[in-house]
């Protein structure tokens, strides 16, 4: 009590301590620009011109397009490729919808309640309502599935609900791009001397002579470069060497590989395991239990199985088991489960008798499945006694939507690709028989209409299992990995360490910040995360990063910050073009000195000891000389830009410098009407207005990424 009367009587002391304190922290993170920097930058992912995009709202859309996904592949599992890549595409979204939410607003462009209801139950529906309301069996789409589900919408499952709200989001997205497109699209004009033009120069054919010297006649020796010629070329290119954010990376990847020890226990374990599968009373169990991959009950032809086990399974009686081997760091065994002689092929018409709460019924179907039963018993008997009028009955009662278009005929099909008992029904019957069958989806009236030949096939219970390495192992890589880590964490050690141990040191230039392929790396992303870290510096080397099947240490070589590159950080890259240039300048003096002394193209060549080619056909739009003459757009435009009978050079090229002289030009024929021409050209531009401007409107915004410093 004594305590706490003290504390009471120096709460106002206590009270002036603790504000203090707080401010001092408060306005600590304030006044230092950099750490208030970082604190913002924490709590959103990005900036789209002054919009923030909140790390909140990004991982939610990024969980609901890795909710589809999952329930796309109906698998809980998601690689991390697809992870990144769901990502990437959020962004690109959320990006777009900021950028072109304004050109929305500002044009007045939206879509009305109307419209949207238009495009989801119009007469014709926007593709990806026809995408995602097909008939799953027969590919169909069907209005009145989309009216029943929209019906009965407020008793779906809230994830249904969900997938169905972001569908019709993006259908009102892609209805006020096309709109927005079309505007642009549609504010060109293509003029006739425009299109009179793009026809003579598509259609006008070029016959030249010409001759010349290539850059590859004269070794790279013959030329010393100084620091003026690589300054000289990079000032009239600097336009080029635009870069974003970027890292050098060394590294070098230890591999868990199963040891010595680790193959010995497995073999070990697969031996004592096929013991056990000879002794299973339940195969199919087993396999599930044991195997890397599931039993899988289809019946295989001859070549379809592993080759190795292929003509055993084949040439041997029911039962009979095949021993483990390896291959490939992988164990096999199997046991022939059955053997039949099956057509590969089949083909067969259904009229299909729905029930409520069958697979695919449609909400409107009502009947139980004991009235679907009875029904289908009662029409069967109808059917038989007239064949002929299958197709009918097919439009008239099938609950198979396909039924109006195809009469209920499902063309051929491969054994094995219809659900199970559907399959069975046509496999086991003649052709000619009309036979019902019961699947999830309700009762079948078949009519068999086509079996090829039967062939053998056998259905095998194969069991695989990789060699993994052990925990132990493991353990062991990544503990030489740290201490590879720990002792060189500089340059000059992490270099001398390589060499020493006789490690393989790969390189990855040119990372940006949202890189996701590094070779030998399965997901490098948590390597560029540090390398992008504004504490890593450069020279610094990386801690361990475990990759699963291998552990990886980095060294961050190089950094480059965004805008123009620096003649230092292009040197190495432009140095064959710098070359090219400090040859051409030696080459154009020869071949002024030819022509100086003469304007016939075979005296020119004689003088440079070259031949003379005669090139047809050349084209105004062609990129590439024929003859093996290569990429010569310059030289292309030169020539057109010349008379017929003129001589004209030194040209240089990209591959050489050139003397050509024009023999003929082929022009085509004047047309009377242009409009033919004008429409294909007004399309072109068209297609590209809408792309061309939102990338004009992307790169003039003003984007702040931060998404390194989230993943």
């Amino acid at each position: 009590m004594a305590v706490i009367s003290k504390i009471r009587k120096q709460s106002t002391l206590l009270i002036i301590i603790i504000g203090v304190a707080l401010a001092s922290f408060i306005l600590g993170d304030f006044l230092n620009p950099r750490k208030s920097k970082l604190a913002q930058q924490s709590v959103n992912i990005g900036v789209v011109d002054g919009v923030e995009i909140t790390g909140k709202e990004f991982n939610n859309k990024v969980e609901e397009n890795l909710e589809v996904q999952r329930q796309n592949s109906q698998s809980e599992n998601v690689t991390s490729e697809q992870a990144f890549s769901i990502r990437q595409s959020v962004w690109d979204e959320l990006v777009s919808g900021i950028i072109m939410g304004k050109q929305y607003d500002r044009l007045g462009l939206g879509v009305s309640v109307d419209e949207l209801d238009d495009q989801i139950r119009g007469p014709e529906p926007h593709s990806y309502i026809m995408q995602n309301f097909r008939d799953p069996n027969t590919g169909t789409y069907d209005p009145q599935t989309v009216t029943n589900f929209l019906q009965n919408f407020n008793q779906l499952d809230p994830s249904i609900q969900q997938r169905y709200m972001m569908l019709e989001k993006m259908i009102k997205d892609d209805r006020a791009r096309t709109k927005y497109n079309n505007l642009v699209g549609l504010g060109y004009y293509v003029p006739t001397v425009f299109a009179q033009k793009d026809y003579e120069e598509k259609n006008t054919r070029a016959t030249v002579r010409i001759t010349g010297l290539k850059y590859t006649s004269m070794p790279d020796t013959a030329v010393s470069l100084t620091e003026a010629d690589y300054q000289k070329y990079y000032d009239e290119h600097r336009g080029e060497f635009k870069q974003e954010p970027s890292v050098d990376l060394d590294y070098v990847v230890f591999e868990v590989l199963p040891s010595m020890e680790d193959r010995k226990v497995q073999a070990d374990e697969i031996t004592k395991a096929y013991k056990d599968f000879q002794n299973a009373l339940n195969i199919p169990s087993f396999v599930n239990s044991y195997s890397d991959v599931r039993y899988d009950s289809s019946w295989f032809g001859q070549g379809k199985l592993p080759v190795r086990i292929d003509s055993t399974m084949f040439n041997s009686p029911v039962g009979t088991f095949y021993p483990p081997y390896l291959e490939n760091d992988t164990y096999y065994m199997a046991r022939l489960m059955d053997v039949q002689m099956r057509s590969d092929s089949l083909r067969a018409s259904h009229v299909l008798i729905a029930y409520q709460g069958a697979q695919g019924a449609a909400e409107s179907i009502t009947r139980t499945k004991e009235q679907a039963d009875r029904k289908a018993d009662s029409l069967m008997n109808v059917v038989k006694n007239a064949v002929e009028r299958f197709s009918f009955y097919a439009r008239e009662f099938s609950d198979d939507p396909s039924a109006e278009q195809n009469g209920g005929d499902l063309d051929w099909f491969a054994d094995g690709a219809m659900v199970p008992a559907f399959n069975k029904a046509v496999l086991d019957g003649k052709v000619g028989d009309i036979v019902k069958a019961e699947t999830p989806f309700g009762y079948h009236i078949i009519y068999i209409t086509g079996k090829k030949d039967p062939v053998k096939k056998v259905r095998v219970a194969l069991v695989t299992r990789k060699v993994e390495p052990s925990k132990e192992t493991y353990q062991q890589v990544f503990l030489t990995a740290s201490d590879f880590a720990t002792r060189n964490n500089t340059r000059e050690e992490f270099d001398r360490a390589v060499v020493d141990q006789g490690l393989n040191k790969r390189t990855a230039d040119n990372q940006g910040i949202m890189s996701n392929s590094i070779p030998g790396i399965e997901f490098p992303r948590q390597i560029l995360f540090w390398a992008f870290n504004e504490k890593t510096e450069e020279g610094n080397v990386s801690q361990v990063y475990d990759m699963g099947k291998s552990c990886v240490v980095a060294l961050l070589k190089k950094r480059y910050e965004k805008g123009d590159a620096t003649l230092e950080a292009v040197k190495t890259r432009i140095e064959p073009l710098v070359k090219r240039e400090k040859k051409a300048e030696i080459l154009i003096g020869r071949v002024q000195q030819a022509v100086n002394q003469s304007k016939d193209i075979s005296t020119i060549a004689r003088q440079l000891n070259a031949k003379v080619d005669t090139l047809q056909n050349i084209n105004f739009g062609s990129t590439n000389l024929p003859a093996g003459y290569g990429p010569e757009k310059d030289v292309i435009g030169r020539i057109f830009a010349m008379n017929q009978g003129q001589t004209e050079g030194p040209i240089k090229g990209t591959q050489g410098v050139y003397v050509v002289t024009v023999d003929a030009f082929d022009k085509p024929a004047v047309l009377s009407d242009y409009s033919q021409q004008k429409k294909t050209l007004f399309n072109a531009v068209k297609g590209r207005a809408g792309r061309d401007a939102y990338s004009a409107l992307l790169e003039h915004s003003d984007l702040e990424d931060n998404r390194i410093k989230f993943y």
